[in-house]
């Protein structure tokens, strides 16, 4: 499978911002959008911070935002990545680190072997600092494979050093 269709799994493709049914000019943006995303994956690029409230990152000075597509009132998978202005959400003047993309489907879970509710799968891309391996950001669809699955969005600071 080509690294892009193997990226592209992680993504429902069905989503507008309106969450209503997506017409054909949505869904070339969208592919078009994905495109780009997926062909800075394995390249070093600056990472300018994200905002979790925006759904929101800064690479290279591109804005990406991630939107969820609710599959009822109670379930919403990653949907579809859309460009989105610089002046909408808050990030860094100057980049944090260089980091990297990464494709992730793990589990995780605290319970032994014989406790399968406190585990879950977890899917979609991480962005990693090259220096360090920090995980700075977090995003795609936790437990998956369930009844309940969920969109995720998590951003990770470093430390500061004292």
């Amino acid at each position: 499978m080509a690294q892009r269709e193997k990226l592209k799994n992680h993504f429902s493709g069905h989503i507008t911002e309106t969450f209503e049914e997506a017409d054909e000019t949505a869904f070339v943006y969208h592919e078009h959008v994905f495109d780009h995303f997926a062909a800075l994956a394995g390249l070093a690029l600056d990472y300018y911070g994200a905002d979790s409230g925006e759904h929101t990152f800064s690479l290279d000075n591109i804005v990406f935002k991630v939107l969820a597509d609710p599959n009822d009132g109670y379930r919403s998978f990653l949907g579809a990545i859309e460009y989105a202005q610089q002046d909408t959400s808050i990030f860094f003047k100057e980049a944090l680190g260089k980091i990297r993309i990464v494709e992730f489907d793990d589990e995780t879970g605290t319970g032994d072997d014989s406790d399968d509710w406190s585990r879950e799968m977890s899917r979609g891309y991480r962005l990693i600092d090259e220096s360090d391996n920090h995980v700075w950001l977090e995003f795609g669809t936790g437990n998956y494979d369930d009844y309940y699955p969920y969109f995720m969005f998590r951003h990770f600071p470093k430390e500061k050093k004292r």
